[in-house]
């Protein structure tokens, strides 16, 4: 799914299988970065709880949907 923010910046959110366990990513299209758990910009960022990953992205203003 390929989510926007107001500021223009978008980011993919996959659902992915690792390792044998399901997880969430969160990948910057572009020059955009993801924040990591420690402020540091990143290209992509991987939780293993789906509220973990949507809370994230709320937070970080990407709720519109772009197909």
């Amino acid at each position: 799914m390929k989510l926007a923010n107001k500021k223009g910046e978008m980011v993919y959110y996959n659902l992915v299988e690792k390792r044998g366990k399901i997880q969430w990513v969160v990948k910057g299209i572009g020059d955009t970065v993801v924040l990591g758990r420690d402020r540091q910009k990143k290209k992509s960022r991987t939780f293993t709880q789906e509220a973990q990953a949507e809370a994230f992205l709320a937070r970080n203003g990407f709720t519109i949907s772009l197909y």
